[in-house]
């Protein structure tokens, strides 16, 4: 018998790590074929689809791959995949273009449901910055620039000149969320936001495990206390934006060492406290014009609570 298929696109940031480690991969009632892939010619297909331009693309890639692997399904009443990386701009050319190959290869036969995980823009643009993209460490970077730090309000200026490929332009969460209901129907498409996950867990998995059709207890037993990805420290920050932007960080021996010390003595005396950074208030009244719009439609469509948890409307 055929499984029910859940693909779980993203978005990055919003617990998908945690959910993928310690759910998805562990609930007696799911199959799971996601991230981290344990098959690596599934892997690899997987990232073809979402990665490959359609002059080189070939579908029937992943089809034959999931034909000849072996599952056991003893059990099992969903099948699950799920990788962020399907909504990353830094990974995706073309978001719809992945949509429709998603459908093309686990919707043709079965039915097929779509999972989104939101979390308030401006939470997530901090994140984001804090977790990587306050370093210059993409390979388009010349070579003497990798490594560079970047402040917070440069990569905001930056992301909204390249409001088409960055980050900022990726969180307008709507013209997603809008694309993928259109194609696989609004029924089928299931919008949960990160912040009922921290604070209202056993709300966020009942509306979880309904829509996956599996048991609510164990759900809740696997995710209740789990978090992965900790946020990085304000003295490795600190030390980055002292020195990163004038040196490139880690080319240099002394100034890796420099660094060990240095954030050893700041943690003692800030109680090892979470990186934070600040958005100004010119930017939090660009940012609710840039996603207002797109938060309004997805409280009206989804009835979610975007205005309990200060979502820019």
């Amino acid at each position: 018998m055929a499984l029910n298929t859940v693909i779980h696109i993203g978005f990055p940031k919003t617990g998908t790590t945690t959910h993928q480690n310690h759910l998805f991969s562990k609930h007696s009632q799911i199959l799971y074929l996601g991230k981290p892939y344990k098959n690596e010619s599934l892997r690899r297909e997987m990232h073809n689809l979402i990665k490959q331009e359609s002059t080189v693309y070939r579908s029937p890639g992943l089809k034959d791959c999931l034909e000849t692997l072996e599952f056991d399904k003893q059990g099992k009443s969903l099948l699950l995949v799920s990788d962020e990386i399907m909504v990353s701009v830094s990974k995706v050319r073309d978001k719809g273009v992945v949509a429709q190959r998603l459908k093309d290869v686990f919707a043709a036969d079965t039915p097929c449901k779509i999972l989104i995980t939101l979390r308030n823009q401006l939470e997530i643009l901090k994140s984001t910055y804090i977790s990587g993209c306050r370093l210059l460490t993409s390979v388009q970077v010349p070579q003497k620039y990798r490594g560079r730090f970047v402040g917070f309000e440069e990569w905001l200026e930056f992301s909204y000149e390249n409001l088409d490929r960055s980050h900022m332009g990726n969180f307008i969460y709507w013209n997603t969320v809008d694309y993928y209901s259109r194609l696989f129907g609004t029924d089928n498409v299931l919008v949960l936001l990160f912040e009922e996950f921290l604070h209202h867990k056993e709300a966020y998995i009942k509306k979880l495990a309904d829509f996956l059709d599996i048991d609510r207890h164990e759900s809740m037993e696997l995710i209740k206390t789990a978090h992965d990805n900790e946020r990085i420290d304000q003295a490795r920050l600190d030390f980055e934006h002292l020195v990163g932007t004038r040196l490139p960080i880690g080319k240099n021996r002394f100034i890796s060492r420099a660094a060990t010390v240095f954030r050893l003595f700041y943690k003692i005396f800030t109680k090892d406290k979470k990186a934070k950074v600040g958005i100004p208030n010119d930017w939090l009244e660009q940012l609710k014009r840039i996603y207002g719009d797109g938060n309004r439609e997805l409280i009206r469509k989804f009835k979610l609570p975007l205005e309990k948890y200060n979502y820019p409307l």
